[in-house]
């Protein structure tokens, strides 16, 4: 297998929660890229970095996404970026806090798959609901059978 088949087969890695935990190196450029209003979700930093993030309906809290996986969060919202893209050396204390979670997917996200409507963030297949007082008429249809923490589909990893 060459290294072109090896990519398109691994799933891609993102860190999903507060990027706060994250990307204290590039904190304030984040702050002055992101409206906080929902208006955007899709920001690129000086050095290329691609992330997504999106305000939380009730700023900070915990809150808990469609798997049952909790996101502490400090800044008021909740964002996605590449793993390979963070810098921060104190990372993997961040994951052993539990502040936050890796989806694996089989392609980098797009924007059209990251939204917020209704106090929900939409990140891939993963859904944080933010306002759970806020009901909508019928269940939320996620696509079966698809483990995001693998970035796979049952039987197929």
């Amino acid at each position: 297998m060459n290294e072109t088949e090896m990519s398109n087969t691994l799933p891609v890695r993102y860190y999903i929660g507060d990027l706060c935990y994250v990307m204290h190196d590039a904190w304030d450029e984040v702050c002055s890229l992101v409206p906080f209003d929902n208006s955007s979700h899709e920001f690129i930093l000086a050095d290329g970095r691609k992330f997504f993030m999106f305000g939380t309906a009730y700023g900070d809290g915990v809150y808990e996404d469609s798997f049952g996986n909790e996101y502490s969060v400090d800044s008021g919202t909740i964002g996605a970026i590449r793993v390979d893209d963070i810098r921060d050396p104190d990372f993997s204390e961040v994951l052993e806090r539990g502040l936050g979670h890796i989806l694996g997917l089989p392609a980098e996200l797009q924007e059209f798959e990251c939204s917020y409507e209704n106090g929900v963030i939409y990140l891939g297949h993963v859904m944080i609901d933010t306002d759970p007082s806020y009901e909508e008429e019928g269940d939320l249809d996620l696509e079966q059978g698809f483990d995001p923490y693998d970035g796979c589909y049952t039987g197929d990893c």
